[in-house]
């Protein structure tokens, strides 16, 4: 309801009054469009900054999101990189296996014809057919090292067929079909490596038996003793040496003057057969014992150690290498 301002004068006629209060109605109706107005720009000026502050905060989210996606890109190229160099050192170390393998026997082959051949030279120096022969146990050195080097040989020359090896697993990413591969190739050259391994255990096994063997000939056994001492019978005399019973020297034959000649060759006859005899009592009682038994079980003990490698292992005949259903022998040459 419309009411006047008071002091004012109410209009006295009905076309005042309707004019007056459809003044005030238009007052009125056009403060409240004045104020619909200004809460429409309020309401506008708020959605404009809402809009504002939504666009930052996506901004900001779209620029985390980025930075993450960035940080999580260069780690997983970080890791495949990582993965990659790990399957390359692995490959590479591999691959050197064999060439190491290789090496090992050379070298056990080349040691053993080294020292063979010094040993060789220092029996001719120390030993000799006639005067000083050469004792049974001086083969055992040579049995050893010749089975050192037949065994080095026989790891790097006798060919046998390689187990097989299983293609690689089926893998669900790139970094784990990586390292199915790789671990597929180091099985396939461990099956070379590994082939004939226990021969080459068994070479550096007799290299080093025949080694701690190599001072045997030059020493002496204990059973290397003179004879005991015993009573000598009349005509003999006591060996301080031996302690052996030698024949007495003969007594000067004695007669007349015209016999002298004939006396001498006799005494020289005497002295010869008596020195003989004498020479003979004492080498017998300083010759070395027979050391055959004893060599014969040293080398058989010698050779079980040899070839225990072979026993824990056993002879087994592994199958033909493959890789991917195609056989590789290569490896094995």
């Amino acid at each position: 309801m419309l009411r006047l301002p008071r002091g004012l004068p109410r209009p006295a006629s009905r076309e005042e009054r309707t004019a007056f209060y459809a003044a005030r109605i238009a007052l009125a109706t056009k403060r409240y469009e004045a104020e619909l107005a200004e809460h429409a720009a309020v309401a506008t000026a708020a959605r404009v900054e809402q809009a504002a502050v939504t666009s930052a905060d996506r901004a900001e989210q779209a620029a985390v999101l980025a930075a993450d996606r960035a940080e999580g890109k260069a780690d997983l190229d970080a890791d495949r990189a990582s993965a990659a160099a790990f399957s390359e050192a692995v490959l590479a170390v591999a691959k050197g296996g064999i060439d190491r393998a290789r090496a090992s026997a050379e070298f056990v082959q080349k040691g053993a014809t080294a020292i063979f051949a010094l040993y060789t030279g220092a029996l001719t120096l120390a030993f000799s057919v006639t005067d000083n022969p050469l004792p049974a146990r001086g083969i055992l050195p040579s049995l050893f090292l010749g089975f050192a080097i037949l065994l080095a040989t026989a790891y790097l020359a006798f060919l046998t067929r390689g187990d097989r090896v299983k293609d690689p697993a089926d893998a669900a990413g790139v970094p784990e079909a990586q390292l199915n591969r790789t671990r597929t190739f180091v099985e396939w050259t461990n099956t070379s490596v590994l082939n004939r391994a226990p021969l080459l255990r068994c070479a550096v096994v007799a290299l080093g038996i025949g080694v701690v063997a190599l001072p045997a000939p030059f020493l002496t056994p204990p059973s290397h003793q003179t004879v005991a001492a015993i009573t000598c019978a009349a005509g003999q005399e006591k060996d301080p040496t031996t302690g052996v019973c030698l024949t007495a020297w003969p007594p000067v034959p004695t007669g007349p003057a015209a016999d002298a000649a004939l006396r001498q060759k006799l005494y020289e006859a005497q002295l010869t057969e008596v020195t003989a005899s004498r020479v003979s009592a004492r080498s017998g009682a300083t010759a070395a014992p027979d050391d055959t038994a004893w060599v014969l079980g040293a080398a058989g003990a010698g050779l079980l150690l040899i070839f225990l490698p072979l026993l824990l292992a056993g002879l087994k005949r592994p199958g033909r290498m493959s890789f991917g259903g195609i056989p590789i022998s290569f490896l094995n040459e």
